[in-house]
């Protein structure tokens, strides 16, 4: 049984690779390249949809029956190789050599203060429990593995079990500096940091007053 899982995985694994090299392809033409019958293919197409990785595009009209074709979702563009970390270190590389340290801050602050306007609607006005739901569900959203919990006393802990800017912040202390002023400025009170990722824990925690 593991195996045949295994093996469907791999197929559709190599369904999404044709299609992110074709673009759009039909059931025949995936059951040609794979070399596996198109009953099958289909089956794997059908999975795919369900799970929101491919959609149908169109139709590719011929000689006898029209064939939908088919193409990878946003979502599923998401599941190949980006390098945007490099990207944005190299940019911020740049802007240290060229500004120095007071320029990056600049770039940090700018960014929380971006994200502040941009969060704050969501939280402003609410009890303290359903502004640290609203956070956690934010930082969710934002790519976090994000939970939450009322301690014993009223107060809360926060806790990120992954980083999605953590190679940035392991090279720029800043982004940290500036994460932690962010919900400062959207909870209206003072947090105690207990644990950074950045620093080799392995989350990050948040102790938010009740």
């Amino acid at each position: 049984m593991s195996i045949d899982r295994k093996e469907q995985g791999t197929t559709r694994q190599s369904i999404l690779q044709l299609l992110r090299r074709h673009g759009q392809m039909t059931a025949q033409e995936l059951s040609d390249a794979l070399c596996i019958g198109a009953v099958g293919v289909r089956q794997h197409l059908a999975m795919l949809d369900r799970d929101g990785l491919v959609q149908i595009a169109g139709l590719r009209r011929s000689v006898g029956r029209p064939s939908h074709l088919y193409m990878l979702t946003a979502e599923a563009e998401e599941r190949f190789p980006k390098r945007y970390d490099r990207i944005a270190l190299d940019l911020i590389s740049f802007v240290a050599e060229s500004g120095g340290s007071s320029a990056v801050e600049a770039i940090f602050t700018r960014r929380r203060e971006m994200l502040a306007l941009a969060m704050r609607p969501r939280l402003v006005g609410r009890p303290r429990a359903e502004q640290v739901a609203a956070l956690a569900a934010i930082l969710v959203e934002q790519g976090y593995m994000c939970e939450y919990e009322q301690l014993t006393d009223g107060s809360f802990m926060l806790t990120e079990y992954n980083c999605p800017v953590d190679c940035i912040a392991r090279q720029h202390p800043q982004l940290c500096s500036q994460e932690i002023r962010l919900y400062e400025d959207l909870i209206g009170a003072p947090i105690v940091r207990e644990a950074t990722i950045a620093q080799g824990g392995h989350c990050c925690r948040y102790h938010i007053p009740a």
